[in-house]
């Protein structure tokens, strides 16, 4: 602190020292052999090479209270009065004694000298730079320039205070200067300010120097004006308006326009025709303004530099004092400039010593600042001392002063660069630190989010679990607190994805597999889900998209994604109404329309609902407010596709989001080609420009029905399939996978995408279930989007499994291996269970005949013979242990019924009549003995406990459902509910094994079991249908 004060104490002495140093500079440059004495100045010293003008400083005969004429003074008559003393030049008059009286400020007087020894012949100039405040300047006798109007009389005078440069020729050697002075405005009178005399080459370079010099610092104020508005331009844009630039932006044009109407007044070379007392007053004007924007600033720049109360003191003082500029004329408001003077020296001494112990109490980051501001501040006062001493007629220019101005200004400059840099490097500062910050967030997010997600689908798993019943029967209370359990779970399972795909957007991590999609079936397979979803409200979700439309160029998952936010946000805010997705092709682009009748957005609210964590007010909605994160996701995905988006609403008439992708450059019809599959890579199997359906034989007995509209998806698992030995069908749309489907039951498994154009995965799983159980036929489902709801449906629908697009190949064929094998163990216990239960009716068949046939032996030898043969016939063909879960022919399986119905009308003769209603054109296969027990169960049990015997009747026909309906229907005694319940019911001491063993078969087979219609006393009906199916695969 002490090397500081001392630094502070060395420049004030330094300044001090400045000031003679400044008067020395002006007043003892020229040789006193060239000095005025006694109105007379002898030329004969004089060099013109080396003193190129000289000043005509001294004491000039002065003539007080008299304008005298222009005449030579030798002649006779010719003076008018006697000089009254010698006033020195420059000099001011007032003050002066004469007659023992000082002199006023406001007269008129002669000024007279003259020039001895003048080079012949020459050209001269003749230059006048302030004399206060009207002159004319006569040479010989002739005017050589007047300056205002000096007369004896204030009313035929007029102010005029502008440096001019007259010429002239010297005929003789002696050369008279007469001057004329009058003032009736100013404070000061005289001539403050040399008189320069030299050759006309040598005067007007001078003056060239002197107005360069001049317009050089206008220039450069106004140059600093220009740089300090345009800084608080640009922060103003940015909304940080600095107000300290603003107003330094003010004193450097004020201070330009001051200094360009003093000295030189270089500022009149461009305007003409005004009058002199606007120039003066403009001139003051500006300086009042300097000192009060002064105050000003160091009051914003710092409150502890100046208060608030003398700042408003500063500016009341100085504010009444420009309306008195403004509205009086000179010599008024010039009676009570001295105090406005010493207001002013008063404001920046006190500046100079604030700005002084500012900088001593500074502390190490702002030693700079402060001591640059107190080095402004001290060439503030220099300037104004060097002011004072030319009003004073101390100086006779202010060369010196705009040096100090112009300092002044660059210093300030330097502390606004400073300022600026500092405020960069705090703003970087903060920037680095919140960029840490903002990835520490990023990081918690995403962590939170992946440790969130094990425990939530824990807590919505075992809530729906028990909602479901796992535990038994719960009460409604409890069912809704589940139910409420569910949904905030899934709803926080929503929110922890949106961060995640917020936080990998926010870093790149962003992937896209680009293809081409058929946007229609997208929207089919998104719609679905929502649909599911609505539970119960009515709104309707209408796929507008033509049938044909172009494929687009996208990221499946991601347009997936997109719709997802768009309909979901759709359906979010409509209580009841319709919601529909429309697309249209223009250019080389798709633009993709949902269009809902929900609440509407504000106009002023459609721009930020973009933004991230932005949402619009929901007030007249049922709806929750979210994370604000889905339409800022959404608007990344479209624009990382490079497309763009924009929104279309009125309040309470709904909204229309309009987002555009490109098109594909796939030939038509040529779906998601073109995505990059680098995991599946393989060429073993060319699928370009193949014929659906395909067959690959493979090593395996396992086939495989392989469903996916995607050229790439289909070649890749061909290849992984023909790799691990398997044998499968290829196909391209939903339909034909279903037409396939029908001419054969052999397949093991069918791997389906969900999204196709004609007909969508949902649609083919669910027609595949009407007919297959997922036990008969696994069905493993391709989805391009992992969302739960996605899952769900396929799951519900009776998928038995996902995998995700684009999927790792190492996954899918390990589900593969896993749902043939599950297909195969079930095949296989089917089969030991179908053994089973043949190998009880087979013996319980054989026991009944044999009994018949014993019977007829001894009644009828020959009748038992043609049994005997018969049933000899039928244990040849109905009996095979090598196939014991195989098909037999429909003719076969009557056949055996035939040979049955035979031997019992050999032992019941007319009591057993038999009808056979069965379709001739049918061919179809079904499981052996399965026609034959039902027609003996109606026979012995619904028949033959009447005495009067009865009929029967077996129709095989086709129903409506492409299925064969098979009924076995007798008109016995018939049973009770219970009896029916008893021969169904898995309790073996109470049923009959035929029908249990059917039922068993048919449940395994086809998924379905027998039914029973009976009526005691009026018969018994078993009707039981199986599916109308080809019995050959055409590898075709």
């Amino acid at each position: 602190m002490l090397n500081r004060a001392l630094i502070i104490s060395l420049l004030g002495l330094i300044a001090i020292s400045l000031i003679p140093l400044s008067i020395f500079m002006n007043h003892n440059r020229q040789i006193k052999e060239l000095t005025v004495r006694s109105g007379a100045l002898d030329l004969s010293a004089w060099n013109p090479e080396r003193d190129k003008r000289i000043k005509l400083d001294g004491d000039w005969e002065f003539y007080w209270g008299q304008l005298l004429s222009p005449d030579p003074f030798n002649e006779p008559g010719a003076v008018k009065g006697e000089p009254a003393d010698l006033m020195k030049v420059p000099s001011k008059w007032n003050g002066k004694l004469i007659d023992g009286k000082p002199l006023p400020a406001h007269g008129y007087a002669t000024y007279r000298m003259v020039l001895h020894n003048v080079p012949l012949n020459q050209t001269f100039a003749l230059k006048k730079t302030n004399i206060r405040f009207s002159s004319a300047v006569y040479v010989n006798g002739k005017k050589l320039f007047q300056d205002g109007q000096p007369s004896e009389e204030a009313s035929g005078y007029r102010a005029g205070n502008v440096p001019q440069i007259g010429f002239f020729s010297s005929e003789k050697e002696d050369i008279e200067i007469i001057v004329h002075v009058a003032n009736f405005d100013y404070a000061n009178s005289g001539i403050p300010a040399s008189l320069y005399f030299g050759e006309q080459s040598a005067m007007l370079a001078a003056q060239q120097v002197s107005k360069a010099y001049e317009l050089s610092t206008f220039a450069v104020l106004a140059a600093l004006s220009f740089i300090f508005f345009l800084c608080f331009a640009v922060a103003a844009l940015y909304r940080q308006k600095d107000y300290t630039l603003l107003f330094f932006g003010l004193l450097c044009s004020f201070y330009a326009l001051y200094n360009g109407l003093v000295g030189e007044r270089v500022l009149l070379m461009f305007v003409h025709g005004i009058s002199f007392e606007l120039i003066f007053k403009v001139k003051d004007l500006c300086s009042l303004a300097c000192l009060v924007i002064l105050a000003l600033y160091f009051f914003r720049l710092k409150k502890d530099i100046l208060s608030l109360k003398f700042t408003q003191a500063i500016i009341f003082l100085l504010g009444s004092y420009m309306i008195m500029v403004v509205f009086l004329p000179i010599s008024t408001y010039q009676t009570i400039e001295p105090f406005i003077i010493l207001a002013y020296e008063s404001m920046i001494l006190w500046l100079l010593l604030r700005t002084a112990i500012l900088h001593i109490k500074s502390v190490s980051g702002e030693r700079l600042k402060s001591f640059l501001l107190f080095l402004a501040v001290l060439f503030i006062v220099l300037y104004s001392v060097d002011l004072i001493l030319f009003s004073f007629s101390l100086k006779e220019n202010l060369w010196l002063g705009q040096v100090y101005i112009v300092l002044f200004n660059l210093i300030m400059l330097s502390l606004a660069v400073l300022r600026f840099f500092e405020a960069y490097r705090t703003v970087d500062s903060m920037k680095n630190q919140l960029l840490r910050l903002d990835k520490i967030k990023d990081d918690f997010l995403s962590n939170t989010s992946h440790e969130l997600k094990t425990p939530l689908n824990a807590i919505v798993n075992i809530a729906d679990s028990l909602l479901k019943g796992v535990e038994g029967r719960i009460s409604d209370t409890q069912a809704q607190n589940l139910g409420i359990i569910v949904g905030s779970g899934r709803k926080l399972t929503y929110l922890v994805n949106e961060l995640l795909d917020y936080s990998k957007m926010k870093h790149g991590d962003i992937t896209l597999y680009k293809s081409g999609i058929d946007l229609k079936a997208t929207v089919d397979s998104v719609m679905r889900i929502h649909m599911f979803l609505l539970g119960g409200r009515q709104i309707e979700i209408v796929n507008e998209v033509p049938e044909g439309f172009p494929a687009l160029y996208a990221d499946s998952n991601r347009l997936i994604q997109i719709l997802h936010n768009l309909i979901g946000n759709a359906i979010k805010f409509t209580d009841r109404g319709k919601v529909s997705i429309q697309a249209a092709v223009t250019g080389d682009r798709i633009e993709i329309r949902v269009t809902d009748t929900g609440i509407g957005i504000a106009h002023s609210l459609q721009e930020s609902i973009f933004l991230p964590f932005e949402q619009a007010a929901i007030s007249g909605s049922n709806a929750v407010a979210g994370t604000g994160l889905g339409l800022s996701i959404t608007k990344k995905l479209v624009e990382l596709h490079g497309g763009d988006i924009s929104v279309e609403s009125t309040p309470h008439q709904g909204s229309i989001f309009t987002f555009t992708l490109p098109l594909t450059d796939s030939p038509s019809g040529m779906m998601k080609g073109e995505q990059d599959h680098s995991r599946g890579n393989y060429r073993e199997i060319s699928l370009v420009n193949s014929q659906y359906p395909m067959f690959v034989q493979g090593e395996r007995d396992e086939l495989i029905l392989v469903v996916d509209d995607d050229s790439a998806n289909l070649q890749t698992m061909s290849n992984l399939l023909k790799l691990e030995g398997y044998s499968f069908i290829v196909v391209n749309r939903g339909q034909s996978a279903l037409d396939r489907l029908l001419m054969s039951h052999d397949i093991d498994l069918v791997i389906l995408d969900i999204m196709m154009p004609d007909m969508s995965g949902y649609e083919v799983l669910q027609k595949i279930r009407e007919r297959f159980s997922p036990f008969e036929l696994p069905v493993l489902m391709l989805t391009a989007n992992n969302k739960v709801e996605e899952i769900k449906l396929s799951m519900d629908n009776g998928a038995n499994d996902f995998v995700g697009k684009p999927f790792e190949s190492e996954e899918l064929m390990a589900r593969v291996r896993g749902l043939t094998r599950l297909k195969a163990s079930v095949q296989t216990a089917r089969n030991a269970e179908i053994a089973f239960l043949r190998s009880q009716i087979n013996p319980h068949f054989l026991y009944n005949t044999l009994n018949s046939i014993a019977e007829l032996c001894v009644e009828e030898p020959h009748q038992a013979e043609e049994l005997t043969l018969q049933l000899s016939q039928y244990l040849r063909s109905s009996i095979n242990f090598n196939q014991l879960d195989s098909l037999t022919p429909l003719d076969n399986e009557l056949e055996l019924v035939e040979a049955y119905v035979n031997i019992e009308k050999a032992r019941f003769g007319a009591r057993l009549h038999m009808e056979y209603d069965v379709d001739a054109d049918l061919e179809i296969e079904i499981p052996p003995l399965i026609l034959q027990p039902l027609v003996e169960n109606a026979i012995r049990h619904g028949l033959m406990s009447n005495s009067r015997g009865g009929q029967v009747k077996l129709s095989v026909q086709k129903n409506e459902r492409q299925e064969v309906s098979f009924s076995v229907e007798d008109n016995g005694c018939g049973m009770n509910i219970r009896k029916v319940e008893e021969l169904l019911s898995p309790d073996g001491s109470k049923r009959g094994v035929g029908l249990w063993n059917i039922s068993q078969r048919l449940k395994l087979l086809y998924g379905k079991s027998l039914h029973i219609e009976s009526v005691e006393g009026r018969g018994t009906k078993v009707v039981f249908d199986i599916p109308l199916r080809p019995t050959k695969l055409n590898g075709g």
